[in-house]
């Protein structure tokens, strides 16, 4: 397969289709997948989850704020087991967002993904390459599966056979207003993986119990304080060991 890509379709923050994706990239969701945070409060958050996605409005306000940061956000150490990859392809923070708390899952759980499937051959295709050499890894990726049924998947069709489903004019090009970063548990470390950043920004340690509250912290301080005038902002647990 040539196709390279440059330019994605970018995905709805929607857990049902975003659960769909999972399902296309090899996880078996009857044991994993994401879930809405519908509230903040303490009581309405889930104590099973190794990582989150957040989704923000691409705002001027939030992104000159890390500007204004500077060099002071990546301070912390970073655990060299960390998968971490650089985003180059345009609307692909969707995809990079959710191999990023792939990659990172602790051994203990990997029994969630099909080792046939295009997730863990992309992880491994990739281990030793730099976050740049992996951003164009995906750009430029080849990956196929043959399925059960015999046809043959493009990791181009799992992308697009959810970016495409709300659509009504599935050959439209759309731009995203909104960016997807993961969060993931890492050797007791709350992690923000963000593909345009950087490099993954190590915010604080924490007991695993109490990762999901760390990161609503994080978004409320550095993410929708920072721009009150947005109301777009999602917050979704991945959670595993449910029935």
């Amino acid at each position: 397969m040539d196709q390279k890509f440059e330019n994605w379709l970018p995905l709805e923050s929607n857990t049902n289709l975003l659960n769909k994706y999972l399902g296309n990239l090899g996880v078996n969701t009857d044991f994993a997948n994401f879930v809405d945070i519908v509230s903040f409060e303490p009581e309405f958050l889930i104590p099973s989850s190794l990582g989150a996605l957040f989704v923000y409005p691409d705002s001027p306000a939030i992104n000159n704020y890390f500007f204004e940061q500077g060099d002071k956000m990546f301070e912390k150490a970073i655990p060299e087991s960390l998968y971490y990859m650089k985003q180059i392809a345009e609307n692909a923070c969707g995809t990079i967002a959710i191999l990023h708390i792939l990659a990172n899952i602790p051994k203990e759980y990997q029994f969630i993904i099909n080792e046939e499937s295009f997730c863990p051959q992309f992880i491994q295709n990739t281990q030793n390459m730099t976050p740049e050499q992996r951003a164009e890894y995906l750009k430029n990726c080849k990956l196929e599966i043959k399925k059960k049924d015999g046809q043959v998947k493009s990791l181009q069709d799992a992308h697009k056979e959810v970016a495409q489903e709300n659509l009504e004019n599935q050959n439209i090009e759309l731009k995203a207003g909104h960016h997807f970063i993961a969060f993931v548990w890492h050797n007791g470390s709350v992690i923000e993986l963000d593909g345009r950043k950087k490099g993954p920004i190590n915010y604080t340690d924490c007991q695993q119990e109490l990762f999901l509250e760390k990161v609503i912290e994080i978004c409320q301080k550095h993410y929708i304080e920072k721009d009150d005038k947005e109301i777009g902002f999602n917050l979704m647990a991945f959670q595993i060991g449910f029935e």
